[in-house]
């Protein structure tokens, strides 16, 4: 997630914390330096709404890739993945939702 992050967004994190849950993988991305041009945006409520849905276009743009990769390494049971962005702090947060056992069954 983290190369996915570095190479298609073209983020620098200099943190990265990742939670593994019964049937959920939380990720948190913190940047190494805040965007000065978010950070303004930051200010506004308006401008946290405009940050927030870019971030999560630019997530939907990109999630095929990540898809494929994380389906690769998961072996193919990805339910859901979301993402979302404190405009304040400028941590990304990335859960994915894994298709539980007796679901992949079915």
């Amino acid at each position: 997630m983290l190369n996915f992050q570095k190479e298609f967004v073209q983020s620098h994190y200099s943190h990265i914390q990742v939670r593994l849950l019964k049937n959920v993988i939380e990720v948190d991305l913190t940047r190494s330096s805040p965007i000065p041009a978010d950070v303004r945006l930051a200010q506004t409520q308006e401008g946290c709404v405009q940050l927030r849905q870019t971030h999560q276009a630019l997530f939907a743009t990109g999630q095929d890739r990540l898809l494929k990769e994380l389906t690769e390494i998961l072996g193919g049971h990805i339910y859901e993945m979301r993402t979302d962005l404190d405009p304040l702090t400028g941590k990304s947060m990335m859960v994915i939702r894994l298709v539980e056992a007796s679901e992949s069954l079915i």
